[in-house]
């Protein structure tokens, strides 16, 4: 596979699916990421609906607390490309 966004793409969604149901900062110490950057993930895997948030809970903080799944759409792009790379 050529395309490095792809890529990376590929294994977000893949994160996602292994520790599903994940949070945020999970998601950004697994990947040695800024915030920045996996808030861009994944908002587009959200507004893409390859993610779904399973479940919110409000915190001390001021943004409640979400935790992620790989919805249906994501699991059939991620069996695509598995099914492609063997």
């Amino acid at each position: 596979m050529e395309n490095p966004g792809l890529r990376t793409l590929l294994t977000f969604l893949a994160q996602v699916r292994r520790n599903a149901p994940v949070n945020f900062s999970t998601l950004s110490k697994e990947r040695r990421r800024a915030y920045g950057m996996v808030s861009r993930y994944l908002r587009y895997c959200i507004d893409q609906g390859l993610i779904t948030v399973v479940s919110e809970r409000r915190t001390r903080g001021r943004y409640p607390s979400k935790d992620y799944a790989l919805s249906e759409k994501g699991s059939m792009l991620l069996a695509i490309f598995e099914n492609d790379d063997a």
